[in-house]
Order: C-alpha cells, then structure tokens, then sequence
C-alpha cells in the first residue's frame, strides 16, 4: 500500500509536495482506513483520497510526477540513450531549480514491510538514490547511491553482496540501481518493481483501446460478476456489458492507455443488455446494443475506468484517476469512492488516489482524505491535507459549501468579468460592440 509519495522540481511544483495516505488520529469514517501493522507497530492507512484544486494549480502534474518515477523504476535499465521515451522537466520558474534535479521519493509497505525509496535525476544521469526500510521497528538503511558511488550499508551474506556490487558495475549513470537489481531478480528489488508496477495511472486516452482493456476482463468471470454487479447498481439503462459472442474482424490500433505504455488490441464492439417492453411494459426480450456507438460519453468512460478499477480492488495497487469527475455523473463518482472505502469490495488493500471537481464527494471523507492543491504567485504549486492545513476545521462542517466559498483554498481567483475590458460597450438592442479607437 502507498504510504507517501514525494516529488520536488519537476514540472510546476518547485519545492517538496508530500501526498501522505497515513492516517491521522481522527475519528470520522472510520471503515475508510486500512488498519494494519508494520511489524510491532500499527499502521493505519487511507483507503482513498480527492485531489482538488483551480485549474493549473499542479494536479495532473503531480499525478505525471508519480507515473514517471513508476515507468523509471521498471524500464530504466531497459532503456539507452538512444531509446530514451522519457524526459524529467524541471521546474523553469526559478534560476534556483531549472538546472537542478528533480527529487522523487515513494514510501511503501509490501508484505507488512515498509520501504522508502527515492531518487533525484535528470535527463542526463542519477545524482543520488537510495533505500530504506522498516522491519520491526527501526528503519534501516539498504544502500545509498551518489552518483556512481555506492554503498550496501545493509548486513548480507557475503556472496549476495558481492553480487550487489557487481551489478553496481552494470548500472550506467542515467539508470537506477533498483532497476538494474529487479532486471537480475534480486528480491527486494523485485518486491519494489512489482508494487510499482501495479499503481495504474488513467488519464484521457483513446476510449476504445480503455474500453477494450475492460472487455478484456470479462473473460474471466470473477471479474466480469463484479463489473456488472457495479453497473446493475450504476443505473445506466441497462443491466449488464458482454463481449459478442460471434467473431468480428479485427482492426489493430495502437495508443497510449495506461501508465503511459503503448499497447496493441484489436477493437471489439462491446454490447450492452438492455430490455425491450411490450405495449403494457411488459418484458419480451433483450436487445444488445454497441456500447461505442449507441450510449452515452459518460458510460462509455465509466465501462472503460472499471476494468483497471476492478482489476485493483481485486488484486491490490493503488489507481490514480486524473479528471475523475468529467462526463461522469457524481453519484456514480461517489458510488466508486464507495467501493474503495468499503469492507465488502476492498479486501485486497486496493487504493484510490483521484483528481476531482465534484464536492458531493467531500460529504463521504475524512478530513485527511481531502487533499487542495494551490499555485503560488511565482507559478510554484503545492498541496495540503484538509486536516494537516486547518487541523481546527470541525468534523461536521459543511466542505462542499465551505470549499466553495474559498475557505480552504484550492479554487480559482476569478476576477469580476464586468471589468474585463472598458472597450466592450452595450448597445440599445442588447448587442455588444468594440469601441473604436483609432481616428
């Protein structure tokens, strides 16, 4: 499970911004937490949290921060110089930072086991990398990376260590180390690599390759009960999505879906099941029809963020949604924060961690689980927990309404649109006109 997520200089967030799902010592919504230990020690840990924020405060650029440090952790020692997909963008506001590396830090528990890892990089090499992790109680060091200089700083057997460095030999300057070590199965590397590698990152893509990563797992029928069970209770219209049963010709495409990663699928013509009435409404028969042509963007997007949503709250990971709320109606958008808050459906540590606009949603969170992000006057973006921000704000108070009003930031500064521009005039019909100014 995720416990922090660090990320400074990269894109608009200048200094650290720290996204932590640790618990607070707070008594609302109690089934929204995660109650585990780390070792001796408990480890009380959010299920979900709402990003919210003005537009061009930060939050797809937090949510691009961690999908780069996941694709860095995986495939940097698979990449070169000259299959480079990459590039880290500094923050270029500041004569402080433009040239400076970027910081990236993840603090995780695997197995009751609580790793910290982080990096700090550029395009052109690893300044510094290292990690950490607790067992029992005390954190302890595994290695320390600087530049191209390491140190295994965690007791091993002699032959295992030695065979860590070796491997440093073998990791170039612009790689990680922990890359390297998971692509040679070493396994607390691979534990690591593994973790990261089920964080799914959605942001808006081609919506047929989505929905065809949904159709997908309709195949398997502990999947497939589950998202039609979800779309029963959705009330889109009808009651279940299949795949056709009947082969249809396929057509390859290609497109970036999720976690940045290009895939390859055949476009399948997914149906729903909708139910055709006789004259005195009465049942007679099902009628399929083809979810991509005849229902609506917003179910189209819904079927399509199921699959990868289904897929972690039945295997665990965390889902990232940026634009959680576009097109999609906000009872279905509290319905799915209900799912990972749940007893029911989140058995397997799944967690969800979402950009959001909607502010019914704030009514069925803790104070810890709402999150603003804000962009100062110099362009530097940061973010805040409610209750670390305001830890006064009762537990009863009204968020959508005081949101709104501005109390806890995280809204645009809109100016009065009345004084615009003093060369708009309105004419006698009602009809506006642009003052000239040029004799």
């Amino acid at each position: 499970m995720l416990l922090k997520f660090v990320l400074s200089n990269y894109r608009s967030f200048k200094d650290k911004a720290t996204l932590d799902l640790e618990a607070c010592s707070i008594k609302e919504y109690a089934e929204n937490v995660f109650y585990s230990k780390c070792g001796s020690q408990p480890a009380n840990i959010l299920k979900s949290v709402a990003l919210l924020g003005a537009n061009s405060s930060g939050k797809s650029n937090f949510f691009k921060g961690f999908n780069l440090m996941r694709y860095l952790v995986i495939n940097s020692s698979k990449e070169t110089p000259l299959t480079k997909t990459y590039h880290i963008e500094p923050f270029r506001l500041s004569t402080e930072t433009e040239h400076a590396p970027t910081l990236f830090e993840c603090t995780m528990m695997i197995d009751n086991v609580v790793y910290r890892y982080g990096f700090k990089s550029d395009n052109k090499k690893v300044h510094a990398e290292w990690l950490y992790m607790i067992v029992k109680r005390r954190e302890e060091t595994v290695f320390i990376r600087t530049q191209n200089d390491y140190e295994i700083v965690k007791r091993f057997p002699t032959d295992f260590k030695n065979k860590l460095l070796m491997l440093t030999e073998l990791t170039r300057s612009d790689a990680l180390y922990i890359s390297v070590l998971a692509q040679f199965n070493i396994e607390i590397a691979q534990h690591i690599s593994k973790w990261f590698a089920k964080n799914i990152v959605y942001a808006e893509s081609n919506l047929d390759d989505a929905i065809n990563y949904t159709t997908e797992l309709l195949a398997d029928p502990v999947y497939s009960l589950l998202l039609n069970e979800i779309i029963e209770k959705s009330d889109l219209g009808f009651t279940a999505i299949e795949k056709p049963a009947d082969k249809q010709p396929e057509q390859k495409q290609s497109s970036k879906v999720l976690n940045g990663s290009t895939v390859h699928r055949s476009k399948i013509k997914l149906r729903a099941n909708h139910t055709k009435y006789d004259a005195k409404n009465r049942p007679v028969e099902s009628v399929f029809l083809v979810l991509s042509e005849d229902e609506s963007s917003g179910v189209q997007k819904l079927i399509a963020l199921l699959g990868p949503m289904i897929k972690v709250l039945l295997e665990g990971g965390t889902f990232w949604i940026d634009d959680f709320d576009a097109i999609i109606h906000p009872y279905i958008i509290t319905m799915v924060m209900g799912l990972f808050n749940s007893d029911k459906y989140n058995k397997n540590g799944a967690q969800l961690v979402a950009i959001s606009y909607n502010q019914q949603i704030l009514k069925k969170l803790r104070r810890d689980q709402i999150v603003f992000l804000n962009k100062d006057v110099y362009g530097a973006s940061s973010l805040s927990a409610l209750y670390i921000y305001n830890p006064h704000v009762r537990s009863n108070a009204i968020f959508d309404k005081e949101y709104l009003q501005g109390l806890y930031g995280g809204v645009p500064h809109v100016s009065d649109i009345s004084n615009l521009d003093p060369q708009l005039k309105t004419n006698k019909n009602g009809g506006s006109r642009v003052k000239n100014t040029h004799n």
